[in-house]
């Protein structure tokens, strides 16, 4: 794949002007990409970054790991502009960066951000995105053939067959991203942040994004990247660096280290690989605490299965599957079209989110942002809010027994926060997942369903989250868990109920279990179970 190279060529290509050429950092002149040196960030009392200190190579992909609440957030803000450090410098190209802003780390330094909330213009053409703040023609009425000329240059040069007309909202997420990357090459970047961009991807569609990326460096392009996922890490990444605590704790070349390595160095300390712990099949002589019989609704249908009680029933499937939308139709969030659901021993008919809750089915929803999260509110409201109802007399909750019943939760879940009262959003993802399933359990539920429990979770808060989970099903509570990492059902579940085009092809044992069966079934390559 041939990209147009680094430099003035690009930048004169994407139409930013020879004044933006001019002022741009030298590539050339043999000095780290970005240098990080004694950089620190004070929120209030909280430290959340202390004399960070590390190079960035040019032409080369950076790994950036560590837990939630490591800092890592905090630093690609600072390097993307979103924010000035309290102390410390950053350079890029040997130049220090005086004026911390998201134009100016773009315009003048070359340094863009492919965030986890992407920022696209949905009802805006893949031309228009791309191009955006760099139109070809007038300010004022920029030149349409011309921005779909360019940005077909541009997409071919990326080797992205993508159609510039086409509005953003109808394509899918990976493709949504690979606009982005493209926006950030057409603005002039030099050097690409990817923060945890595979987090929301089938296999499939992050390899395309790895190739994307393979073929960017070849270019020379340098990239940071942050994931939790060490497969790809160790696929990618030249070099490693992590960070704990808000300090840079280790460094390497990624061909001189370890998986286990770089994640004992994360966490500060060994940690083996997930095991179930006493795992058991349910006894079938206890009545199932949720039964599903030819369960219907939006892309699933005639999908009948049981969780007795103390059993985790694990559901895989790919993203069409219907393995999702089967979950929102047992909480009550969609609408089925059939089929009966028995809760708890009583019939479940008439299924809503409010229901649910009075019936003690409680569902932490995989799109934590859009569906989990209270984001206007404090954590403490953020994990007590289902109980609120609790300490309420004539209307007004008695904050105190509020706050001290969600401060307990909270404990037990281990979440970490500087107080109860700061912004659910000031809290680094892992943490966010463990409050919103205290929320859940709050109600002390009879059966929990799970979507995507780990997603963009550090392995620290997936082992917490993991060590509740079993705790939780050694009490003799009735787990649905769906997940489309394959490694964690395998880890986590007793069962496995497979979905596939809507269908429920089979439920198999774990332990008889593998990846390769289980996308075997998932992919339609075998047929149903009689």
């Amino acid at each position: 794949m041939a990209a147009a190279p680094r430099g003035s060529a690009t930048r004169a290509t994407a139409g930013t002007g020879a004044a933006a050429t001019a002022a741009a950092p030298d590539v050339g002149n043999g000095a780290p990409a970005i240098s990080v040196r004694g950089l620190s960030r004070n929120f209030g009392p909280v430290r959340a970054l202390s004399d960070v200190s590390f190079d960035v190579p040019a032409g080369e992909i950076t790994a950036l790991l560590g837990e939630n609440g490591a800092g890592k957030s905090t630093l690609l803000k600072i390097l993307a502009g979103l924010q000035p450090p309290s102390d410390g410098t950053v350079t890029v190209f040997g130049e220090e960066v005086t004026s911390f802003s998201p134009s100016t780390m773009l315009d003048r330094y070359g340094v863009a951000i492919v965030p986890q909330e992407l920022s696209l213009l949905p009802d805006r053409s893949v031309a228009e995105n791309v191009l955006s703040g760099v139109e070809p023609g007038n300010r004022w009425f920029p030149s349409r053939r011309q921005m779909v000329e360019r940005t077909r240059e541009l997409l071919a040069g990326l080797d992205l067959d993508l159609d510039p007309a086409v509005p953003v909202r109808s394509l899918d997420l990976a493709t949504q991203q690979l606009v982005v990357v493209a926006r950030s090459i057409a603005r002039g970047c030099r050097v690409l942040i990817l923060d945890e961009p595979t987090a929301m991807l089938t296999p499939a569609e992050a390899e395309r994004l790895f190739t994307l990326m393979d073929g960017l460096k070849a270019a020379g392009t340098t990239m940071l990247y942050v994931s939790h996922r060490m497969p790809e890490v160790f696929r990618l990444a030249d070099r490693i660096e992590v960070l704990r605590d808000g300090s840079h704790v280790a460094s390497w070349r990624g061909a001189d280290t370890t998986p286990e390595e770089a994640v004992a160095a994360m966490v500060g300390r060994e940690l083996g690989q997930f095991a179930r712990r006493d795992a058991r099949a349910a006894d079938p002589g206890i009545p199932p605490a949720l039964r599903v019989r030819e369960l219907s609704g939006k892309r699933h249908s005639g999908v009948s299965f049981e969780v007795r009680p103390g059993e985790i029933l694990g559901v895989a499937g790919l993203p069409d599957s219907g393995r999702v939308e089967l979950l929102h139709n047992l909480f009550g969030g969609d609408r089925g079209t059939g089929g009966t659901v028995e809760l708890l021993g009583e019939p479940y008919e008439r299924r809503n989110p409010i229901a649910s809750v009075e019936r003690r089915l409680a569902f932490v929803p995989g799109e934590r942002r859009a569906q989990g999260l209270l984001t206007t509110m404090s954590v403490g409201d953020n994990v007590g809010v289902l109980t609120a109802k609790t300490f309420s007399r004539l209307g007004l909750v008695r904050r105190g027994a509020f706050d001290r019943q969600a401060a307990e939760q909270a404990r037990r879940l281990r979440v970490k926060t500087a107080t109860m009262g700061q912004p659910i959003t000031s809290l680094s993802g892992g943490n966010q997942q463990k409050a919103v399933l205290g929320r859940w359990l709050a109600i002390d539920p009879g059966v929990l369903i799970l979507d995507e429990p780990t997603r963009g979770v550090d392995v620290g808060a997936k082992a917490e989250i993991y060590e509740q989970l079993f705790a939780l099903a050694g009490k003799g509570l009735a787990i649905l868990c769906s997940s489309s990492d394959l490694p964690e059902l395998l880890t986590l579940t007793d069962r496995i109920a497979v979905m596939s085009e809507g269908r429920l092809v089979d439920v198999v044992d774990t332990a008889e279990a593998t990846e390769e069966s289980l996308m075997t079934l998932a992919t339609g390559a075998a047929a149903p179970a009689a």
